[in-house]
């Protein structure tokens, strides 16, 4: 088992122990990324509101991980799917959003959101040639604005 991995179980061990939750966990390793899935029972404290809590155990894990390797190592926490399916209703509100740009043919701001978030947005209005996305607004308040292209 990779030294990375190990390091990522053992911390994340640590955390949840911490926490007082003992759910099950697997690390898969790709590359630069490391994708922990975690699944149980009663887990949504995990998640928060939006996946805020969820975000905030990411951004702990990576911490304490790239201090401890002393390099850099993207780290991704899912739990209970929840990212799969935030990605699918972000998708949804999407072409919601895209339906209202081209029937009032104005520009619609959507919720505010992170950056993953923000970036699946990005992503996805790709696809569509005749609206473009970009990002307004800073710190907790950035959102997504999507336009009609101009021609």
């Amino acid at each position: 088992m990779d030294s990375v991995v190990k390091t990522i179980e053992q911390k994340l061990g640590e955390i949840l122990k911490y926490l007082k939750v003992n759910p099950k966990y697997e690390i898969e390793e790709e590359g630069d990324t490391c994708k922990v899935f975690i699944d149980g029972d009663d887990l949504s404290f995990l998640i928060g509101y939006r996946g805020e809590s969820l975000n905030g155990l990411q951004h702990i894990l990576t911490s304490i991980i790239n201090k401890d390797l002393a390099e850099w190592k993207h780290i991704i926490v899912d739990i209970n799917g929840y990212r799969d399916s935030r990605k699918l209703k972000i998708e949804d509100m999407v072409r919601n959003f895209i339906d209202r740009v081209r029937f009032h043919n104005s520009d619609v701001e959507m919720p505010p959101m992170n950056s993953f978030e923000r970036r699946w947005v990005h992503m996805f209005v790709a696809d569509y040639p005749d609206i473009v996305s970009e990002s307004a607004g800073e710190g907790n308040t950035r959102r997504v604005v999507l336009k009609l292209k101009v021609r």
